[in-house]
């Protein structure tokens, strides 16, 4: 028997400077649309949640899903539009299967266009970000590069999950990026993993195409 990593319990949201969204409001709409969907405090989905859900002071509530797939739109206390996120599934087969490996990630730490490399080098650990060591044995089967990204000053920013044991230069395994300002969730299309063999380390490294741009909340997800 093996164990699995635990998936998170309550959902936890910050405002763009990673603070935690104190009364912030979540709203919830069937995907791609702008009809209000309802999602749930309990498993049996006896106990319908507000729409909007009222975050409490630390920014956290609890959330099960009923359709199919989701429409997220986060706003402050006062009603400013955070972010939005459409396509939400109810069945996140990484949760399911229960391998998703953290590697956390700092929101209050921008990444630069003179502190990290222009272009498509991979020079520079993200932030805040764990080293993932793991023999490929127990990586079998397809996985995804998930994180939030935000480019403040409208450049690209690109984030990549690499082999940190190999040397130079670097290949990326995958890589997610985006332009958006506010920040964004984004995942990668699927990565597969060499046969197993000796332990390797992999990280995150990250590069932005000029001004600022932030990640953070990096985790590889099972796929399938």
């Amino acid at each position: 028997m093996s164990g699995t990593l635990s998936p998170v319990g309550k959902q936890y949201f910050t405002d763009d400077s990673g603070n935690p969204l104190s009364g912030g409001l979540l709203y919830t709409y069937e995907a791609g649309t702008s009809t209000p969907a309802t999602t749930y405090s309990d498993v049996d989905l006896a106990v319908p949640n507000a729409n909007p859900i009222v975050l409490d002071a630390a920014g956290r509530c609890t959330i099960y899903l009923a359709v199919s797939s989701y429409k997220y739109v986060l706003k402050d206390s006062l009603g400013t539009t955070i972010w939005s996120q459409d396509s939400v599934a109810s069945v996140d087969s990484g949760s399911s299967i229960g391998e998703i490996f953290s590697f956390g990630g700092d929101p209050n730490s921008p990444v630069t266009a003179t502190s990290y490399p222009i272009g498509t080098t991979y020079a520079e650990l993200a932030a805040g970000t764990a080293i993932l060591s793991v023999d490929s044995v127990n990586l079998s089967g397809t996985y995804a590069l998930v994180g939030m990204l935000a480019a403040p000053t409208g450049e690209t920013i690109t984030a990549a999950i690499v082999n940190v044991s190999d040397g130079s230069p670097e290949t990326a395994l995958a890589t997610i990026a985006t332009t958006t300002t506010t920040g964004v969730r984004v995942e990668s299309g699927a990565i597969t993993f060499a046969a197993a063999g000796s332990a390797k380390d992999y990280a995150i490294k990250i590069f932005v195409s000029g001004g600022t741009g932030v990640g953070w909340m990096f985790s590889l997800k099972r796929t399938a």
